[in-house]
């Protein structure tokens, strides 16, 4: 019985051998299959990674500016003369140069070799250029000189940096796609080799390998799909090896962790940013307060109590609007209340030169909006439209049900804006520069709170006056009620 057992043993030991050997084979083979990709992929990231340090669109994301902004800057302040020779960009250049050249080394793709190289020209002829620019000292010419050389070379580097960095994504993509094709492939061949253990082993041996070769197939697709950035289908994995438990306890605890700090980094800044729009939108202007209150002054001293009396519950009702016990979200009809007081005192101080009136729909009373959105365009209207009039002007308000949609209007018939004027604060509105009248925290607020596409849209013709529309949907974005929560925790 012992002589027996001892053959078993050894037909154990060679059926164990049979199986080990081609498993340490494919293991091997996914050893160097994995390192190969990784280096690869991290070579592509880092690629990534040092060129988004050029890439406009990332920097202006990060409210940086672009290299090619900071270049021209540089080389506009020393062409007007701010500056001397010492204010020329040469150090961020040669960083670029330093930068293209160690991408080089690190690039394979053919089309992202050649953007470099044609990035390394760009840079070179950029200081030959600035250097010359030196030698120029008519103003003019110097000004021409720019906008012909300098500026083209850094918009032309600009635009390849561009190129390099989607061929280089390109480029991960396609190594991403067959990574997932040769795991594919991978987990196929494991289903052979496990199909032939099983007819080799024991069927115990049989459902240790495949309760092994299950979960870490689900956790590699976990793991690929916290790699794309989809971390709400990461699902626990079932497994009866404490290690494998472990390991996919780790991986949905490090994709939840991951899912979380970008989420409160999100929230914090729209958090941060829709405060400090609400700051602006919520001072009120102390020559307007001094202004009213001076005009209720004049009108007890003339024996006009009762436009007295009415002056103070307008001003009254316009504070306690403007405060709305910290909330920021508040109905149209409050809104409407809040404008509409405002302008009853200033009628009461301009009553020779403004008119106003307001027809908004009873059906959009109940809609919810974020507070101060009316009244900074009536006074806009009344501030660089009506007063700079000759003559009485009018200020027209009027909402407008769109469906799912609604439009609140401001018309003034006063001087209206040049097509220059008109375009910088248009620019205003549209980057979010403070340079609008106020308007842009206007437009900025109302896209926090409803998404793209909603805001202010403005038109004018000198002479003739100005309308103002304000897009709004009837429901508030849920991501951005979080948004109003949070803030109404920080007020």
């Amino acid at each position: 019985m012992k002589e027996k057992q001892e053959k078993l043993e050894n037909k154990m030991k060679w059926m164990l051998l049979s199986t080990m050997i081609p498993m340490a084979v494919l293991i091997i083979v996914l050893l160097v299959f994995f390192w190969h990709y990784t280096n690869k992929y991290n070579q592509l990231s880092n690629n990534l990674a040092v060129s988004s340090e050029y890439n406009a669109n990332y920097r202006n994301s990060n409210n940086d500016m672009s290299f090619k902004d900071e270049v021209d800057m540089d080389i506009y302040y020393v062409t007007i003369g701010r500056r001397g020779r010492d204010g020329l960009p040469i150090e961020q250049v040669d960083k670029a140069i330093d930068t293209v050249e160690k991408l080089k080394n690190t690039s394979t793709k053919k089309e992202s070799l050649r953007s470099l190289k044609y990035m390394t020209n760009y840079l070179t002829n950029l200081k030959k250029r600035m250097n010359q620019l030196l030698e120029i000292k008519d103003y003019e010419e110097r000004q021409e000189f720019v906008a012909n050389n300098t500026e083209i070379l850094t918009t032309l580097f600009e635009k390849e940096m561009q190129n390099y960095i989607y061929q280089e994504a390109t480029q991960l993509v396609q190594l991403e796609s067959q990574l997932a094709g040769n795991v594919r492939l991978t987990l196929l061949t494991m289903c052979a080799v496990i199909l032939l253990s099983v007819i080799i082993l024991l069927r115990r041996s049989f459902r240790l390998t495949y309760s092994i070769t299950k979960p870490v197939s689900e956790i590699l697709q976990n793991i690929k799909k916290v790699g794309k950035g989809e971390y709400k289908n990461i699902s626990a994995v079932p497994a009866d090896c404490v290690e494998i438990q472990e390991l996919d306890a780790g991986t949905r605890k490090m994709a939840g962790r991951i899912k979380g700090l970008l989420e409160n980094v999100r929230k914090e800044q729209e958090a941060q940013h829709l405060t400090e729009l609400q700051l602006i939108q919520a001072q009120v202007n102390p020559h307007f307060l001094y202004n009213t209150l001076d005009t209720i002054v004049w009108l007890v001293e003339g024996g006009m109590d009762q436009d007295a009396v009415d002056m103070i519950t307008s001003l009254s009702v316009f504070f306690r609007t403007s405060l709305s016990k910290g909330k920021d979200i508040i109905p149209l009809s409050e809104e409407e209340r809040h404008t509409l007081s405002y302008l009853e005192i200033q009628q009461s101080r301009y009553r020779d030169i403004l008119e106003f009136e307001i027809n908004i729909p009873a059906e959009l009373d109940n809609i919810m909006v974020p507070k101060l959105t009316l009244q900074p365009l009536a006074e806009n209207a009344l501030y660089h439209g009506i007063k700079n009039k000759r003559g009485k002007g009018k200020i027209l308000i009027e909402g407008f049900d769109l469906g799912e949609d609604m439009m609140l209007r401001v018309t003034d018939n006063g001087q209206g804006m040049t097509p220059e004027r008109l375009h910088e604060v248009q620019e205003a509105i549209r980057t979010g520069e403070r340079a609008g009248f106020g308007l842009a925290a206007v437009s900025e607020r109302i896209a926090l709170y409803y998404g793209p596409g909603y805001g202010l849209k403005i038109s004018s013709t000198e002479g003739e006056g100005t309308v103002m529309e304000v897009y709004m949907a009837k429901k508030i974005m849920s991501t951005n009620d979080e948004l109003c929560d949070m803030n109404i925790k920080i007020s």
